[in-house]
């Protein structure tokens, strides 16, 4: 079978070339041998052969399940990106690949791992694509790809990820870190192959191996994961004492344990660095005990202690004790442990319709830092560092988490704000009367929570805005009509008519739509009676029925403030409307493929946010409207956005980043610079741009400056 799906790939691929001239065929190639590194069965091989020919080539998903069965063409099409359906923008695209790949490993983990592998080839390859392009990958892999491979637990694949990520991402960073690990290299094996020494002569005068199942080795640490904790404590390479981490491998738990007694008891521990994560797992399964000591000439070591098995999962994860090896199907391992964070994170997309949250979520559950907090009845769970009395409310149960009020923590009563600490025993209290708030949405930190408590307002947002509305609809009948039971019969032999004209499902979006703001009530009126009925009726201004429809629809108000579509340099439609009087938060400053909503506000039509402006979060629901960007639109005005940027505090940083964004053909508004106390400078910027785009663009130009740690927008 290997055989002859290479010669399908061979043969579907043979007029295509990679970037670097090479046949299309090494792809496959190349994303095979990784799974076979891996140890995965003949399925994963045969899909990682084939995961490419649905994508770009005539072979179909049919073609595959007649030659190879129904369980392979599934595997292909959860590899498969989402590339035939037209989307609004790059963002969405990728939003719901993201989805659809979530969706497929959570019914079999094996496509993920072959995109993992997909993901590590190409990026070993990325030195022929272009620089733009090299640094799109490079980003989304370090926020997506190596985040999961971390979640499953498999660890080589997830560094090597990230270095290659690093060199293209911060180049000049990544070549000097290396000159420096080069220059001390032989010191440090020297050295590395002393502790092993000493640590192995311990143990087994200690009796602790004694069956030739003790294995003790030194390991070296990823680039990415020394610069990062060089930048995280501001600290040089040569003050990093842990650059060398050792593993000494046991045969059973007890040996652990025992093992741990015995490096305590030769070598002085370094307090709070001992970690207990055989009792405690992590999520992905990783168990061990970490400890860190002063070592032999005074150095700081830090040792992993574990079985083999252990070992074995902490190198590769879930991909270590893949139940397919064995022949079996997936259904014990969808209930380990281990799978916990993978249901939550389907549940969470699951819930998620707009693009940018999609994205959101997934980076929030993939970079986690757990915090663990027990039940009153010493239920152990797992919530994000930073996580409050609501997300755990929410953890155990969508309706708790609703009806929350405030908890007991540790016995003493604490707010639904208050920020979860290792070991607390939370036990929630609730009331029948609460709902939902949208400061809420302030007080959470995780992806479920966040959904629940948005998910709550949205529905509730549209049950007030079609009360609103049916009540505009009864209100402008009696007025066009004059009161009599004409109008609501006209209003009913017409309803499909209405339906039809402004595109609605039924009645009750109909209510809504006018409810929202979404539809002006003149408009509804002028299709049930005729335009000149109600060009002839008294001005709208003097009733009060009408109040939110000149609120919410500024249509005709202000047309010297407005011009046609082509020229609409605003793009923005609201409904079906794009003539609308309107303006953007200055606080926020929406780009153009940001995702946004709308205030309608008294005499200044609609002031459009992002999503997660804080003060969107504090406007009155019921004139919250949803807003979109005209596509059609070209040469949309550039809008003032805030960079913050930390900097080393030395001469020439700030020149040096404003010639970076000059050089882009950006202007730059306003600019300052401050000096921190840790010696380090904060930077901010106002620039002029058009879209989501120029802001990436910036960013990464910035990111790569000498000096430049951290870019973000305020």
């Amino acid at each position: 079978m290997l055989r002859q799906a290479f010669n399908i790939a061979r043969d579907a691929h043979k007029n295509q070339c990679r970037k670097s001239g090479e046949p299309y065929i090494t792809h496959p190639l190349g994303v095979a041998h990784i799974i076979a590194d891996m140890e995965l069965d003949l399925a994963s091989l045969l899909t990682a052969l084939l995961h490419d020919t649905v994508e770009d080539t005539n072979v179909t998903l049919s073609d595959i399940e007649g030659m190879f069965g129904e369980e392979i063409s599934q595997c292909v099409d959860g590899v498969t990106k989402i590339a035939k359906i037209a989307f609004t923008s790059y963002e969405e695209q990728q939003s719901e690949n993201y989805r659809k790949l979530i969706l497929a490993m959570s019914k079999d983990i094996r496509v993920v791992l072959v995109k993992l592998a997909d993901r590590l080839h190409n990026m070993r390859t990325l030195t022929y694509m272009p620089k733009e392009k090299q640094q799109r990958i490079a980003r989304e892999t370090m926020e997506i790809y190596a985040p999961l491979a971390h979640r499953l637990g498999i660890y080589n694949l997830k560094t090597e990820l990230e270095d290659l990520c690093f060199r293209f991402l911060k180049p000049k960073q990544c070549e000097a870190l290396e000159q420096q690990i080069k220059i001390a290299e032989v010191e440090r094996r020297q050295y590395e192959e002393e502790v092993v020494v000493i640590l192995e002569r311990l143990m087994k005068e200690a009796g602790v191996g004694i069956n030739s199942s003790l294995l003790v080795k030194g390991r070296t640490k990823g680039l990415w994961s020394i610069y990062n904790k060089m930048k995280r404590q501001d600290i040089e390479l040569d003050d990093i004492h842990d650059v060398i981490g050792f593993r000494i491998i046991v045969e059973d738990v007890a040996s652990c344990y025992q093992a741990l007694g015995v490096v305590h008891a030769s070598f002085k521990p370094v307090p709070g660095r001992i970690k207990d994560l055989i009792a405690l797992p992590k999520p992905n399964g990783y168990q061990s005990l970490h400890t860190t000591v002063i070592g032999p000439r005074g150095k700081r070591v830090e040792i992993q202690i574990r079985t083999k098995e252990m070992d074995e999962v902490a190198e590769a994860g879930v991909a270590a004790h893949w139940i397919y090896k064995q022949g079996g199907g997936s259904k014990n391992s969808k209930d380990s442990y281990q799978f916990a964070w993978l249901r939550q994170l389907v549940d969470d997309v699951v819930q998620q319709s707009d693009p940018k949250e999609v994205l959101m979520c997934v980076k929030e559950d993939l970079f986690v830092k757990e915090v663990f907090v027990f039940s009153p009845t010493g239920e152990l769970y797992p919530l994000a560092r930073g996580s409050s009395v609501l997300d755990f409310a929410y953890k155990v149960h969508s309706d708790l988490g609703a009806q929350c009020t405030g908890a007991k923590v540790n016995g003493r009563i604490a707010s639904m704000r208050y920020l979860l600490q290792n070991g607390d025993v939370v036990q929630i209290m609730t009331s029948k009367t609460q709902t939902p708030k949208r400061e809420w949405l302030q007080y959470v930190r995780t992806s479920k929570a966040k959904s629940r408590i948005r998910a709550w307002l949205k529905r509730h947002q549209k049950e007030n805005s079609a009360i609103l509305g049916k009540k505009l609809i009864e209100e402008g009948l009696s007025k066009y009509s004059r009161g009599d039971d004409a109008g609501k019969r006209e209003y009913q032999r017409k309803l499909d008519h209405l339906l039809t004209t402004f595109k609605l499902r039924d009645e009750n979006h109909l209510f809504t739509a006018l409810g929202s703001g979404q539809l002006s009530l003149k408009n509804v009126m002028s299709e049930i009676f005729g335009t000149a009925a109600i060009t002839t009726t008294n001005n709208d201004r003097s009733d009060p029925s009408a109040r939110k429809d000149r609120d919410s629809q500024v249509l005709n108000k202000s047309h010297s403030v407005l011009s046609d579509v082509p020229n609409a340099k605003n793009g923005i439609v609201v409904g079906q409307e794009r003539n609308i009087l309107l303006g953007f938060c200055r606080n926020c400053s929406p780009l153009h493929g940001d995702s946004i909503k709308g205030v309608i506000t008294k005499g200044k039509g609609i002031k459009v946010h992002r999503t997660g402006c804080k003060y969107l979060s504090e406007a009155d629901e019921v004139l919250v409207v949803d807003v979109k960007w005209d596509e059609n639109v070209k040469n949309i005005n550039l809008r003032p956005v805030q960079l913050q940027v930390i900097c080393s505090d030395s001469p020439g940083v700030l020149a040096d980043m404003s010639r970076a964004i000059t050089c882009l053909g950006m202007n730059i508004g306003n600019v300052s610079l401050k000096k921190m106390k840790n010696g380090r400078g904060l930077a901010r910027f106002e620039v002029m741009l058009g879209n989501l785009d120029d802001l990436d663009k910036l960013m990464t130009q910035l990111g790569q400056e000498e000096g430049v740690l951290s870019v973000s927008r305020r």
